[in-house]
């Protein structure tokens, strides 16, 4: 099994800062980032996280937020199954509106679209 070192854990915490340091774009990237990682995450406890690989020394005080910040700026990897069954969803939505024609009900195919002069 891999042990993540320090420097693994409490590098999303040191890229995040550096990029609401470098501009206001980057940094409105990182908020709406780790804003939506809170949004899905929803409030877990720091134990409720997979702890494999990672000193118990972690789970408290300062290194504890490092932590908590380490598993909010991976939230996509906790989220992989959901994802994956809304991609699946919107998959084949458009694969039926694609083979039902996808035209639109309200116009005639008989009616010439009209053109303004």
């Amino acid at each position: 099994m891999k042990t993540r070192s320090p420097l693994a854990i409490c590098l999303p915490l040191a890229i995040f800062v550096a990029a609401c340091v470098l501009s206001l774009p980057t940094l409105v990237i990182a908020v709406v980032w780790m804003t939506i990682g809170v949004m899905a995450l929803g409030h877990r406890s720091l134990e409720s996280f997979p702890a494999t690989g990672i000193n118990r020394e972690w789970l408290r005080g300062y290194r504890g937020a490092c932590l908590w910040f380490w598993h909010l700026a991976w939230w996509p990897w906790y989220m992989r199954s959901s994802i994956q069954e809304v991609a699946g969803q919107i998959g084949n939505s458009l694969h039926r509106t694609r083979k039902s024609g996808g035209e639109d009900p309200k116009r005639s195919s008989a009616e010439p679209p009209k053109r303004h002069k």
